[in-house]
């Protein structure tokens, strides 16, 4: 099925070779059979009048609402995998002024019975209605899990939708997850991102800013340790007027693992007024870690406002030296330091328990090990 693959989340403007920056190329990639998944994943039964159906084979719909030119996706071989050998998804689709009051939650666990979730899933807001979705991916036992998603997101004007994705696989595990959103006149989409699993964990995630006064915001943190590998893509596409986007991104490397960020605010022809920011905080815990970060500013367009920025760095020795002596020890201590900056963004997630959890397995990798 997929051996190696080439020119992951490559960037939109290639920089110089040598860097080792433009994309992500993986080789001895030794993955499960895709196999039927079996296993229920949506846990909330009661949803008002938003539709939500566990089914995935829905392309008819998907090509009668928008036949996208949009290049999205971790890559076009990961992509076409998702599409052709799709097992799972789901579909949701809130009418027209629906204000949904619950999270719809949506758990996919992979076992030694269903190591593979290929997930294509469509989320339709339309004109004037709000719902939020959660979304976790997590493992059971040792198994070599393999995760190929696509979620396509369409704002309607003046909708409102909240995504939150959860990643807590094993450390045998690969991880690629491809987004896309397309938000209309004075509609916004919000994402909080969490990847704290996986051997390789990729995410990519493109918006089209498509009317005026459209915005998207995207939170995320991860946290790498071992030998992990993470590869961040996110994507602006300011086309409207007046349109507003936001990247935030906090994460946190220790051992020996490797991350890339990639964040791309473009500004198109038309794009007047509109504004764009992205930064990116990590923290270096161990000298042994590479990090990378290519915040990138695109503009056709003169009227607009971008802002960008990157930082890493290890604990701050004062901080680290006033915890400790309050009677932390050292790791007691970083932990603190660490969730103080997770803290914001963890707290935009509207599940209590999985919050709970979310801080569970940050102190089970940064304690207990």
């Amino acid at each position: 099925m997929l051996n190696e693959a080439k020119e992951i989340n490559r960037l939109p403007v290639i920089t110089w070779r040598w860097l080792k920056v433009n994309e992500l190329n993986l080789k001895e990639l030794n993955l499960p059979e895709i196999k039927p998944y079996e296993r229920e994943f949506l846990k909330t039964s009661s949803h008002g009048n938003v539709v939500v159906k566990s089914e995935f084979n829905i392309i008819d719909f998907d090509n009668s609402i928008k036949d996208s030119s949009t290049e999205y996706g971790v890559s076009e071989e990961v992509l076409k995998i998702a599409k052709d050998h799709k097992n799972t998804g789901v579909f949701i689709h809130a009418p027209r002024n629906e204000a949904s009051k619950e999270p719809i939650k949506i758990e996919f666990v992979m076992d030694k019975n269903n190591a593979s979730v290929i997930d294509n899933n469509i989320i339709v807001a339309e004109e004037n209605s709000h719902i939020t979705v959660v979304m976790e991916y997590k493992t059971e036992g040792e198994v070599q899990a393999f995760h190929n998603g696509i979620t396509k997101i369409y704002a309607k004007d003046g909708a409102r939708v909240n995504i939150i994705k959860v990643q807590t696989m094993n450390d045998h595990s690969y991880h690629f997850d491809s987004n896309v959103g397309f938000i209309g006149y004075g509609a916004e989409i919000n994402y909080v991102s969490v990847e704290l699993g996986g051997k390789v964990s990729v995410t990519n995630y493109v918006n089209d800013l498509e009317k005026e006064t459209s915005k998207a915001d995207l939170k995320s943190i991860y946290l790498a340790d071992k030998d992990r590998i993470v590869d961040l893509s996110y994507k602006m596409n300011h086309i409207g007027r007046r349109t507003e986007s936001n990247i935030e991104t906090r994460g946190v490397l220790k051992d020996k693992a490797r991350k890339t960020f990639r964040g791309t605010l473009d500004f198109k022809k038309g794009a007047a007024r509109s504004k764009g920011s992205e930064e990116e905080y990590a923290l270096l815990l161990d000298s042994t870690v590479k990090s990378d970060a290519i915040p990138l500013l695109l503009c056709d367009e003169d009227d607009v406002e971008g802002a960008h920025a990157a930082s890493a760095g290890k604990v701050d020795e004062e901080k680290l030296f006033y915890l400790m002596s309050r009677g932390f020890n050292e790791k007691e201590a970083k932990l603190l330091i660490v969730e103080g900056s997770f803290r914001h963004i963890i707290d935009e997630i509207p599940v209590e328990d999985l919050r709970e959890h979310i801080e569970k397995e940050v102190q089970r990798r940064l304690i207990n090990e």
